[in-house]
């Protein structure tokens, strides 16, 4: 199994290969077409280059294992990383050596349609670029189950170890008791065995044998923050949460983003200046009270913050006329742009939440406070995913999401949010109601 894993693994690599000469070649030629010179008569000037070019991004696709065709988010990551890579290798050979780099429109166009080829190669390929079979193999049942296999495609999943009664109930084939997993791996033949604790007559030197072999060997924590995009921190111990919600982001990029998401934030608050003057006025003119109602919330480090919106509601406690109206227009939450210029909030991150119930949460749950360690935001993970959760998403559930964007933080992830709270639909189910603890709702 170990060598037709190997065999694999090999030929996405010649894909992957391919694929970058293919997309720097496609530059080139689009580029001397609109210079006018002769692609084919005059091949030294950019033969090098174009060689060059497509081999720093082939290492810094494959040598990585990274899965950039898995996704949007993936893809911006290996973009930017294959344009860095070859910008700083090719500015320093010119530098060290005198040798002509490639040009700014093919190595920004050529590492687009690198990658892009390189998905597509991958995806119509036979070969499996990571495993030696097809599908997944669950070891052990558990609550999280049914959102894996949603995620993963029932097609993917060739059966279950370890309880018959469970595995009926998520609806997969019952491939024998946890004693049979080699014998179900034999016979399967699975590209990946994704285990939910230990069931009995399991162990570690199983699964490890297992991985030797060439099958991927995927523990829960692991397993769902890939799959499901949420950190499953119920599996964790209090000593493993010092290292494993660590975030991945350097500090120089946390640096980055903190200096990009100040300037939108200053950005999008002169732009809105007078959407917030007006709709102000109409409050207090409307009303005859205040424009703006201050929610105290913990921030960056559990720092008390007062959290700037709209106010909606009449003395009685009842939506005003122009509240309903702000509501249905969604701008009561405008106004926190104001925090974000303050330094309180930014643009992305978790939803604040209200100190009374953060402090209790704290209490409850011990890897909640792991949600101040970055600023609150307008536009967070969870809203992207359930966007008419609002108030109503079970908590623990909440944290999942909010874990999973300060464990992977990044300009790509924020242009997920971006892109999907801008292309959502509004008839997303929602999930599992509790009392409104987050300010933003």
């Amino acid at each position: 199994m170990k060598a037709s894993g190997r065999r694999g693994e090999y030929w996405i690599a010649l894909l992957d290969l391919f694929a970058c000469l293919a997309g720097y070649a496609i530059a080139a030629i689009v580029e001397s077409r609109w210079t006018g010179s002769n692609f084919f008569q005059a091949p030294d000037p950019w033969i090098a280059p174009w060689v060059l070019s497509a081999i720093i991004a082939w290492f810094v696709s494959v040598f990585p294992e990274s899965q950039w065709n898995e996704g949007m988010r993936l893809w911006v990551d290996g973009y930017l990383a294959v344009i860095g890579a070859n910008l700083l290798v090719q500015c320093g050979l010119s530098w060290v050596s005198g040798m002509q780099p490639a040009s700014w429109f093919v190595i920004v166009a050529g590492s687009a349609l690198s990658i892009a080829i390189s998905g597509l190669l991958r995806k119509w390929s036979p070969m499996d670029p990571h495993a030696v079979g097809k599908g997944t193999l669950l070891v052990g049942f558990d609550h999280h189950t049914g959102s894996l296999i949603d995620a993963l495609r029932r097609d993917k999943i060739l059966g279950g170890i370890g309880n018959a009664s469970q595995a009926a109930d998520f609806g997969v084939p019952f491939l024998g008791e946890s004693s049979r997993l080699e014998q179900a791996c034999e016979a399967q033949r699975p590209a990946s065995i994704f285990f939910s604790g230990m069931p009995a007559g399991t162990s570690f030197r199983q699964l490890l044998q297992l991985h030797y072999a060439g099958i991927e060997v995927e523990g829960a924590p692991f397993g769902y923050e890939r799959v499901l995009q949420r950190v499953a921190w119920q599996y964790l111990q209090p000593s493993d949460l010092l290292f494993f919600l660590n975030p991945k982001t350097s500090r120089a990029m946390l640096a980055f983003q903190a200096v990009y998401k100040n300037l939108l934030g200053l950005t999008l608050r002169i732009i809105f200046a007078p959407l917030l003057i007006l709709t102000s006025l109409l409050i207090i003119v409307f009303t005859g009270g205040p424009a703006l109602e201050h929610v105290e919330c913990l921030g960056f480090r559990r720092t008390p913050f007062q959290m700037l919106r709209f106010r909606t509601l009449g003395a009685d406690g009842n939506p005003t006329r122009i509240g309903k109206l702000i509501t249905r227009l969604h701008l009561t939450n405008l106004p926190q742009l104001m925090n974000v210029v303050r330094g309180e909030m930014t643009l992305f991150g978790p939803a604040p939440v209200r100190t009374v119930f953060a402090e209790r949460l704290s209490q409850l749950i011990p890897a909640y406070v792991y949600r101040f360690t970055v600023k609150p935001g307008i536009f967070g993970w969870l809203d992207a995913n359930l966007p008419n959760a609002g108030g109503l998403t079970d908590e623990m559930l909440r944290l999942e999401y909010d874990l999973y964007y300060i464990r992977q933080e990044s300009p790509s992830l924020d242009l997920d949010i971006l892109l999907r709270m801008l292309s959502r639909t509004p008839d997303k189910p929602q999930v599992a109601a509790v009392p409104d603890v987050v300010g933003n709702s």
